[in-house]
């Protein structure tokens, strides 16, 4: 078993996937990460659909791809895509947020959905997180049966690819130990 370390570093945003299907087992076991995720006071703002049926799926993809947002069409050809909703959240995250001009229930949904791309990397899925989608349309097409606002969308599936790393930061380039009070 890796660790967490080794996880995290071994996981890519996969863009070629495999046409073998996602068991819904695995799926459950990302939403179930997902669901453990911590959030301001509690509040779990998200809902996750999942599109796991062709049809479904199909529509999902001609509403969320289409024009301008055709490069992330990559997507449509993942077995599974998971849309990552944000809900309201509670009274105290909004109020909190709204006085320190923070969105709290966008930053949860964050954690969330890292949480579920985790859980598919443990369980041998490649995952790709697209900010890049018609919200709108999404919107439209979920409205009569789903609360919530599109934030963004998991592609889900058996990787055809294996990307190679991209270039991350050093430790010394992002953080920094007890800096010095400005103005002392």
């Amino acid at each position: 078993m890796k660790t967490f370390l080794e996880l995290a570093s071994a996981r890519r945003s996969v863009r070629k996937y495999s046409d073998a299907p996602v068991e819904r087992e695995k799926i459950e076991l990302c939403l179930e990460a997902a669901r453990l995720a911590p959030s301001a006071c509690n509040g779990q703002p998200w809902r996750f659909v999942v599109a796991d049926e062709p049809a479904f799926k199909e529509r999902l993809a001609r509403a969320a791809f289409s024009g301008v947002f055709s490069p992330t069409a990559f997507a449509a050809r993942a077995p599974v895509i998971v849309v990552a909703l944000a809900l309201p959240g509670a009274f105290l995250p909004r109020l909190a947020g709204s006085l320190q001009g923070k969105q709290y229930r966008l930053i949860d949904l964050g954690i969330a959905g890292e949480h579920f791309i985790l859980e598919a990397a443990e369980q041998g899925l490649g995952t790709c997180w697209i900010g890049w989608f018609d919200a709108g349309k999404v919107k439209k097409l979920l409205e009569d049966a789903v609360e919530g606002d599109p934030v963004a969308l998991i592609a889900v599936g058996y990787p055809a690819e294996q990307p190679p790393a991209r270039p991350r930061k050093t430790r010394e380039e992002m953080r920094v130990f007890n800096p010095p009070a400005g103005g002392q």
